[in-house]
Order: C-alpha cells, then sequence, then structure tokens
C-alpha cells in the first residue's frame, strides 16, 4: 500500500514539475487539474480554471469542424496529435504542439490528459524564414510590375498624344481635351496605387506599439474618406462604444489596414451600398468588425484571399488583404473572414494588454 502511495506520488510530482504545460481533464472536457508549466505558459492558475472547461484556451480563429475532427480522432484512435493556436488569460494567441491521450484507470476512460508544446519560438523561426523568402518574390513583383504598369503607359502616352494633337488642331475642343486630361490622370492614379501597394508589402515599416485610443482612429478614417464615399454614394456607419478604446497600437498600421478595407468595399459596392464599422470589447480582447452589403466572396476564394498576389479583381495586385494580415500580425492580432454572403465581414482581434 506504501508503495503504491509513493508511485502515486512519483506520478504527480513528475506531472506538477513537468517542463511541458500538462491540463487533466474529464471526459466531458471539465478540467480536474494543471500543472506549473501550464499556468506559466497559459497565465491561468489552478483555482483559477479546475471545473472550467478547456474552451476559456479556445482562440477565435480555432473553428468548431477544426474541434469535431479532432474528438473523432480522439474516439476512433483513443489519441489525437497536431498544431492548434490556443489563447492566454490576457488573449495572446499561443501556437501550441498539443497532444491528447486517454487516462485509463480499470479498462474505462476517466478523463484525457493533454501536453502542451510551446511552438511560439518556432514559429518566429518560421516567420523569419518567410521574410527571407519575401525577397526572393521581388523578382516576381518586378516581372509583374512591368506586366501591369505596361498597358496604362501606353494609354498614357496615346491620350496625351491625342491631347496634343487637339491642342495644335484649328477647331480646338476644350471639353474633348478635358476628358483626354481626365483620362490621363487617371491612369496616373492607377500606377501610383499599383506601385504604393508593391512598396508597402516589399518594405513593410518597423512596428511601433504605442497606447492609442481605437475608437478615435477609426473615427478619424470616416473623416478621411467621407468625400471619397460621397462621390458613391455609400454611407459608412460607425458602432462604438461610448468610452475610449486604449489598446497598444501601431496607430499608422491600423489606419492603413482600415483604409485598404473600406477602399476594398468601396470597390465591391454600388451606389446607396453600405459599410459598418464596429468595436466590441470584452475584458481579453477588442474585436473590430468591417462590413458591407457588397456581392461578398465566394467560397472558393476564401481560403486565398489574404495569399500575396492573389485577386479576383480585372485590375489589382492582390497585396491588399496580404498586407492588411501582415500589419494586424505585427501588432499580436488576427483577422478572419467571416462568411456572410450576401456582404463581406472581416474580424480583426487586438489583445487588449499586450505591448
Amino acid at each position: 500500500m506504501n508503495n503504491s502511495k509513493h508511485s502515486v506520488s512519483i506520478f504527480y510530482n513528475a506531472f506538477l514539475y513537468s517542463t511541458d504545460a500538462i491540463i487533466l481533464t474529464d471526459t466531458k472536457g471539465t478540467i480536474t487539474d494543471i500543472n506549473k508549466a501550464f499556468t506559466k505558459l497559459f497565465g491561468w492558475e489552478p483555482e483559477e480554471v479546475i471545473g472550467k472547461t478547456t474552451k476559456i484556451l479556445r482562440s477565435p480563429g480555432t473553428s468548431n469542424e477544426f474541434y469535431e475532427t479532432m474528438w473523432q480522432s480522439i474516439n476512433k484512435h483513443g489519441k489525437w496529435k497536431g498544431e492548434i493556436t490556443n489563447k492566454h488569460k490576457n488573449g495572446t494567441l499561443i501556437p501550441v504542439l498539443l497532444s491528447i491521450t486517454p487516462i485509463v484507470e480499470n479498462k474505462r476512460i476517466i478523463g484525457y490528459m493533454g501536453i502542451d508544446i510551446d511552438m511560439t519560438e518556432s514559429k518566429k523561426l518560421q516567420e523569419q524564414m518567410a521574410r527571407s523568402e519575401r525577397f526572393a518574390t521581388i523578382g516576381q513583383m518586378a516581372a509583374k510590375i512591368a506586366h501591369e504598369i505596361r498597358n496604362p503607359l501606353s494609354s498614357i502616352s496615346l491620350n496625351a498624344e491625342l491631347l496634343g494633337d487637339e491642342i495644335q488642331s484649328l477647331s480646338f475642343d476644350k471639353n474633348e481635351a478635358d476628358s483626354l486630361l481626365k483620362s490621363i490622370m487617371n491612369e496616373v492614379d492607377r500606377l501610383a496605387k499599383l506601385t504604393n501597394e508593391y512598396l508597402q508589402f516589399s518594405r513593410m515599416p518597423a512596428t511601433v506599439l504605442n497606447k492609442h485610443d481605437l475608437k478615435k482612429v477609426v473615427s478619424n478614417i470616416k473623416l478621411f474618406v467621407e468625400k471619397e464615399l460621397k462621390s458613391k454614394k455609400i454611407s459608412l456607419q460607425l458602432d462604438l462604444p461610448p468610452e475610449p478604446v486604449i489598446l497598444y497600437l501601431d496607430k499608422d498600421k491600423m489606419k492603413q489596414v482600415l483604409l485598404n478595407m473600406i477602399r476594398n468595399s468601396i470597390e465591391s459596392l454600388n451606389n446607396n451600398g453600405f459599410i459598418n464599422i464596429s468595436i466590441k470589447q470584452n475584458q481579453i480582447e477588442t474585436h473590430l468588425l468591417v462590413s458591407d452589403n457588397g456581392p461578398g466572396i465566394e467560397k472558393e476564394d476564401q481560403q486565398k484571399i489574404f495569399e500575396p498576389f492573389y485577386t479576383t479583381k480585372k485590375v489589382g495586385t492582390g497585396l491588399g488583404l496580404a498586407i492588411c494580415k501582415q500589419m494586424v500580425e505585427d501588432q499580436n492580432g488576427s483577422i478572419h473572414f467571416l462568411n456572410n454572403k450576401p456582404g463581406a465581414q472581416f474580424l480583426i482581434i487586438l489583445p487588449n494588454d499586450s505591448n
């Protein structure tokens, strides 16, 4: 009997002081114990989580389908192992390698043990490799720039030549000259937009996080695009809390994200369309929702919209949402497309107290 108790004590101490985060649950997912490494990794003390379900760890980006597949594997094979993003007590997202195995007593499953191995450093190395690969895309970008610029340059050249002929003509037509000039300026604006997006992607500025009022950033953006919206007969509605929403942000990057998303919506909307931006905050994180009543995004395109160079537009770089994703992640946040057709909805999640 004493040897049995001694063995239990040894195993419990091994569980308690393991360097990997370990969580024990019953068969319904209710937490029965956690070890010290779990507290260190996720911020929860035992008395805060015991009796609660593992939903406290669920990140907003993990779908119901993912969990259904996980539990199908556990029920079928008795275990599961894979990468998953869990959530810290303060809302920070933590990538982990999770393995789940059953706890068996008298040939009966009485619960489950989950072991979380922190993948943060590994993910950082992957991100560094991705940044290195960004330079390898410069050749691809250069070829695409040449392709995109060739046609508008030809148009500018042709219209400039026609304008010169019109001015030299004895039958000078002011209206025709104005039309040609407007065409030239439109093409110039198009070139400016294309080159600006390429430069943004290839020369992403360093992120500087400081305390800013997200509500104020959103309000200022509305003033910035007001004239553009009015000319398109599109309304922008804001659903903002009465009090300031103070977060650690890179204000300039957040402005650019909102501007990119609003202009994406404008391009998809007809007259009398509307765009809505709302902010909702809980104790852990802040949700910034940007939605419109446009045609939405086709199901087959939804998995690719954040990939660089992927676009469904006839004209464009395919970098707008890729830039948004990078800028949001630089601020310790995440961005998700919510399938709500008709219309498009994008959810930006930002931690409340990450710096």
